[in-house]
């Protein structure tokens, strides 16, 4: 079956990934888009993953990251996710991002297609609630291009936050399959844990 997303339909924006990695991993204390729980890097893993619901997918990585992949360097000297989402707009402000942070070990095929398959381009952004914390999710969610003046507006007001921004616009919202998937690994231990989780006791 035709997948809607990738159709030529001038009615809806095309969809790019965007994996969110330039963190500063201070926790962690190593690069989190470098670890390793799924066979290959965790950049990589998000990579593939994204690649046959996208017509493009890069990397976000600060300026003194390096990867092989297509990156997409910070262009806004703002702490936090803010700076990779606007940055992406910037290289394709008529395109839709489909933003997955590299923190979170459990989004997987299904939980991917899911976001897609529900996507809501006549919303600012299709994002999950979080079932645990009642909050959309702005980490693992779809962005418009009709949401860029907005999130260009917070950045002039200071405002790092992507929740915020979301929790101020038109969104779909939706139910996600499986909790688990918005699940982080921020510190050594959550690592280990992930990787236990996922059957892999080499941590």
């Amino acid at each position: 079956m035709e997948n809607p997303i990738l159709s030529v339909n001038e009615n809806i924006p095309a969809l790019n990934g965007l994996i969110l990695s330039g963190g500063k991993s201070s926790r962690m204390g190593r690069e989190k888009r470098l670890l390793e729980y799924h066979g290959k890097t965790q950049e990589q893993y998000l990579f593939d993953l994204l690649k046959p619901f996208c017509a493009e997918v890069f990397v976000s990585v600060n300026s003194t990251q390096q990867t092989d992949l297509k990156a997409i360097v910070d262009a806004f000297e703002v702490d936090g996710p803010m700076a990779g989402i606007l940055s992406a707009f910037s290289k394709n402000a008529e395109t839709a991002w489909l933003i997955v942070a590299c923190d979170m070990p459990f989004v997987d095929k299904q939980t991917i297609n899911y976001l897609v398959q529900h996507r809501n381009p006549q919303k600012m952004a299709t994002v999950f609630r979080n079932p645990v914390e009642n909050f959309p999710e702005p980490l693992l969610a779809i962005y418009e291009p009709s949401i860029l003046p907005l999130l260009k507006e917070a950045m002039a007001n200071s405002e790092k936050s992507p929740r915020k921004v979301i929790q101020k616009t038109e969104t779909e919202l939706l139910e996600i399959p499986d909790v688990k998937a918005l699940e982080n690994a921020n510190e050594p231990k959550d690592f280990i844990k992930a990787k236990l989780d996922l059957g892999d006791k080499q941590p």
